[in-house]
């Protein structure tokens, strides 16, 4: 099979996820950033805590690489809250 003519001349890729989907789960992504938050600002010993920390910075990437999903599908940040270089 030829790959050049196994898709068309305008291939699209489907959307598995609405925008809306999106920030319900960077939502909840978020609660669950707080909640590791609590655990994480404990000031005693305990065995775990390095891991804690790990992965309260996990989820932060989670919910930045969300945010990613959704500029690719199109939902942009305002202009607002753009951090961009200017050229």
């Amino acid at each position: 099979m030829d790959p050049k003519n196994s898709q068309s001349t305008n291939p699209t890729i489907p959307q598995v996820y609405t925008p809306e989907q999106i920030h319900t789960l960077r939502q909840e992504v978020d609660g669950v950033i707080k909640h590791t938050n609590v655990l994480r600002e404990y000031k005693g010993r305990v065995n775990g805590m390095r891991e804690v920390k790990l992965a309260y910075t996990k989820l932060q990437e989670a919910k930045m690489w969300l945010g990613k999903v959704l500029e690719e599908i199109g939902s942009e940040l305002p202009a607002q809250y753009r951090d961009e270089a200017k050229q």
